[in-house]
């Protein structure tokens, strides 16, 4: 996002060292990625990996909501315009995908909550669960993405 002022044109940054305190100060985020991939690849019983996927996806929406929130407020920031072109378009891009994120991670949570109140079938829960790996993957290389804008901001230094 390019705003222009009076003075200078701004462009969007990220906040290295609010950024990485931010990624750094959640490890429930952490946590529940783990257990969801563990659930994903589990061979339980069916109604068992249904209430687990459901419980934990909706503990992942709600740790997103909050990582995205911090993200947002404290992560980024506007700088005058400089040579920092290439970084502002990555974070514009990076920022632009929580949305996209926290659409996804919401309707497998309500997916799971569909599938468990209105009975579990071992093929749509397979579905689920590859649905589920498949988002985690797109949160890996998000995650990964504003890793290393965080690494790109602190070498400007």
């Amino acid at each position: 996002m390019t705003v222009t002022t009076a003075t200078s044109t701004k462009v969007l940054v990220v906040n290295s060292a609010f950024m990485q305190e931010i990624k750094d100060g959640n490890p429930h985020l952490a946590n529940a990625m783990q257990r969801l991939h563990h659930i994903c690849s589990s061979n339980e019983n069916i109604s068992q990996i249904s209430c687990q996927l459901t419980k934990v996806l909706n503990t992942l929406r709600v740790e997103l909501a909050l990582q995205f929130a911090l993200e947002e407020s404290y992560g980024y920031a506007e700088v005058p315009e400089s040579h920092l072109c290439d970084l502002n378009e990555a974070a514009q891009s990076t920022r632009s995908e929580h949305n996209v994120l926290y659409g996804a991670i919401t309707e497998l949570a309500e997916a799971a909550e569909e599938l468990q109140y209105r009975g579990v079938e071992s093929k749509q829960l397979r579905g689920l669960m590859n649905d589920t790996s498949q988002f985690l993957r797109q949160l890996r290389h998000h995650e990964q993405a504003e890793n290393d804008l965080i690494d790109q901001s602190f070498d400007l230094r």
